[in-house]
């Protein structure tokens, strides 16, 4: 995997039910904007020079002893270390970790028919271009999802909170490649009443 540098574009557009994969040297920021509202964006991120260190999804909420992270504190890869601060939320700051990225098994399993575009496969194409081969689609970190837990341990999926134009930034703590893909889920109302883009400002 190479390490990454200074040539990425300042701006990447994330099609509505597609993906884009960017490169952060250590100490640069990746702003997650929902450009039509109510748009998940799922956020999987790797070690740069390790393709076995990534996001991991359970090693962050053990470590924040929290369900999702609050601003000021990171993400944490699968070796324990400290991989993209969470540094400003300009949204209603509801966030998901708990579920798996949308599949092919998934819709399958949902009574879908034929070929639907998912998150699953957005991560594997993006993440191919940087060689990044994991036995398994890590669990993504759901931006802007919104989960009711019930007081009984139900979830009950709703309709993204965030409005066109709310954003997240993340910097990163460690050279790393963040691939972001914009939710395809279109047969339950998580994106609200359609599925939309989002974009992706790289900055200092």
């Amino acid at each position: 995997m190479a390490v990454p540098n200074g040539d990425m574009p300042t701006s990447v557009v994330v099609p509505a039910q597609g993906g884009a994969v960017v490169s952060l040297a250590a100490g640069k920021r990746v702003k997650i904007v929902d450009v039509e509202g109510s748009q998940v964006a799922d956020v999987f991120a790797v070690s740069a020079t390790d393709p076995d260190e990534w996001l991991s999804v359970a090693v962050t909420r053990a470590w924040n002893w929290r369900l999702f992270p609050a601003v000021g504190g990171s993400f944490w890869t699968t070796a324990y270390r400290p991989l993209l601060a969470f540094e400003q939320d300009d949204s209603p700051g509801v966030h998901d970790m708990m579920f798996a990225p949308c599949s092919a098994e998934m819709y399958s399993a949902l009574g879908h028919v034929g070929h639907h575009p998912s998150c699953s496969e957005n991560f594997r194409a993006e993440a191919a271009k940087v060689e990044w081969f994991p036995a398994h689609v890590p669990d993504p970190v759901n931006l802007f999802q919104r989960t009711r837990i019930e007081d009984n341990g139900v979830l009950t999926a709703l309709p993204a909170l965030s409005r066109p134009g709310d954003s997240v930034t993340l910097r990163a703590e460690m050279a790393v490649f963040v691939i972001v893909t914009a939710c395809s889920m279109d047969l339950e109302p998580i994106n609200g009443d359609n599925c939309g883009s989002l974009l992706l400002e790289i900055g200092p």
